[in-house]
C-alpha cells in the first residue's frame, strides 16, 4: 500500500485570516478541481453549472419544444443526468460548509470508485485546525480568486501527481467522509442529522490498488492572530449592563471552566461519511451544450 501513497503540500501564501468559512470555501474549490481533472464533469463546476441552469430557465420559459424523435429523447435523458450531477456537487458542497459551520473538520476525504469500500483514488485533505481563527467573520476575509488558483496549479505542477492526472479515469461515483474534532455529545447532536452525515464507528481501509493521495493544507501568514482584530474591534452593543453582559468573578471562573472542558473534549474525533454521492457525468454528443 506505501507504494501508492502520496503527500502533497498545499500552501495558502500571504492569507492573513484563515476562517472556517473560509476554508470551507477552498475544499469546496478542491472539490470542484478534482471532478473536472478526473474526467467526472466536462467542464469546470461554475461552466458546467451555467450550461445545465440554462437548461431550467428554458425549459421553465417554454423555450424547449417537445419533439418525438429518438435523439431527442436521448439528449432529455442525457440532460437528466447532467442535472442530477449538477445537484449532487450543489449538495456535497453545501454539507462541507454545514460541517465546517458547527464543528471542528480535522480532516476529510473524497473517494473515487464504484462504491466506498473498493476505490481506485483516494484523496485526503488534512485542514489546519489549529491556524483557523474563530475570532473573525468569513465574509471580510474571503479568500482571493487568483490565490486560489495559484494553490490549485501547484497540483498540475506536482511531480507526484503528474502521472496520475495525465492518465483517464472512466466515469464514476465520488463518496464523501470527514473527520470531526468536536465532544462525543456533539457528535450525536441532531446538528450532523440535519446536513446527511452518518457516523462512522471505523475508518475503512482502503485497498492495495487504491492511489492514496493526502493534500495537507498550510497557512502562512507574516501576521500573528493577535495583531489582526480588524473583527474584534467591531462596537456592536455598547451597554453590556443592560445586556447583562457584565460578567463577574465567578462567571469568569465558569467561563475558564468550560473552556478547558471544551479543549479536551475538541481533542475526541469522529469519521462521519456523507449521504450524498456524485455521480460523474460524461456527454456522449458532442451538441448536448451547444443546443
Amino acid at each position: 500500500m506505501d507504494q501508492n501513497i502520496k503527500n502533497v503540500d498545499l500552501k495558502l501564501d500571504n492569507i492573513e485570516v484563515l476562517t472556517s468559512g473560509t476554508t470551507a470555501e477552498f475544499v469546496n474549490d478542491i472539490l470542484d478541481f478534482l471532478l473536472y481533472q478526473r474526467r467526472q464533469i466536462p467542464f469546470v463546476y461554475k461552466t458546467y453549472k451555467y450550461y445545465v441552469d440554462k437548461w431550467s430557465d428554458a425549459d421553465e420559459s417554454g423555450e424547449s419544444k417537445d419533439q418525438e424523435s429518438f435523439a431527442h429523447y436521448q439528449r432529455n435523458q442525457q440532460r437528466s443526468k447532467a442535472k442530477a450531477t449538477k445537484e449532487s456537487i450543489s449538495d456535497m458542497r453545501e454539507v462541507i460548509r454545514q460541517a465546517f459551520r458547527s464543528s471542528e473538520v480535522k480532516s476529510l476525504r473524497f473517494l473515487f470508485g464504484n462504491n466506498r469500500f473498493m476505490p481506485s483514488e483516494a484523496y485526503t485533505v488534512h485542514i489546519p485546525h489549529d491556524s483557523i481563527s474563530r475570532d473573525h467573520y468569513c465574509e471580510h476575509h474571503a479568500l482571493p480568486e487568483g490565490r486560489i488558483n495559484q494553490a490549485l496549479l501547484r497540483l498540475l505542477t506536482c511531480e507526484e501527481l503528474y502521472r496520475l492526472f495525465s492518465t483517464e479515469l472512466k466515469v464514476t461515483n465520488v463518496f464523501l467522509e470527514m473527520e470531526l474534532l468536536t465532544d462525543s455529545d456533539r457528535l450525536q447532536g441532531s446538528h450532523c442529522d440535519s446536513f446527511n452525515l452518518i457516523p462512522k464507528h471505523v475508518l475503512s481501509q482502503l485497498p492495495r490498488s487504491c492511489m492514496d493521495i493526502h493534500l495537507h493544507l498550510l497557512h502562512c501568514s507574516e501576521n500573528t492572530p493577535n495583531e489582526l482584530r480588524c473583527c474584534k474591534e467591531i462596537d456592536i452593543y455598547h451597554d453590556l449592563g443592560v445586556l447583562n453582559l457584565d460578567k463577574s468573578g465567578e462567571d469568569v471562573s465558569q467561563i475558564n471552566e468550560e473552556q478547558v472542558f471544551l479543549k479536551a473534549a475538541s481533542e475526541t474525533s469522529g469519521w462521519w461519511q456523507a449521504e450524498i454521492i456524485v455521480r460523474g457525468f460524461r456527454s456522449n454528443s458532442g451538441n448536448l451544450w451547444s443546443s
